[in-house]
C-alpha cells in the first residue's frame, strides 16, 4: 500500500494549490453536463482510513470544490482512490 499513501500525498498537495492549477478529476458538470473549466470554490477536510496489512491507517485528505460557470452549481470533487461506502 506505499502507492496509497504517495498518491493520498500527491492529491493533497496538487489540491491545496489556491489557484485554476488546482486539479480536477470530474471532466462534466453532474448538473448541467457542461465541460467546461471549473472555477475553484473552497476546500474540504475529510478523514480516510485504509487498510495497511492488519491495521487501519487514519488520514486526512483535502476534497476540492468547484463551480460550474454554466449553471452555477457546486459540487464536491473525489480523487480515484476514494471509493464510496
Amino acid at each position: 500500500m506505499p502507492d496509497l499513501e504517495e498518491d493520498i500525498k500527491r492529491h493533497n498537495d496538487v489540491v491545496r494549490t489556491n489557484s485554476r492549477d488546482r486539479v480536477c478529476y470530474r471532466e462534466a458538470c453532474a448538473a448541467c453536463g457542461e465541460k467546461s473549466s471549473f472555477a475553484p470554490h473552497e476546500l474540504r477536510r475529510r478523514g480516510l482510513r485504509y487498510f495497511v496489512e492488519n491495521r487501519v491507517v487514519c488520514t486526512v485528505i483535502w476534497l476540492a470544490r468547484w463551480r460550474c460557470p454554466k449553471c452555477g452549481g457546486t459540487f464536491t470533487d473525489y480523487p480515484d482512490f476514494r471509493l464510496a461506502l
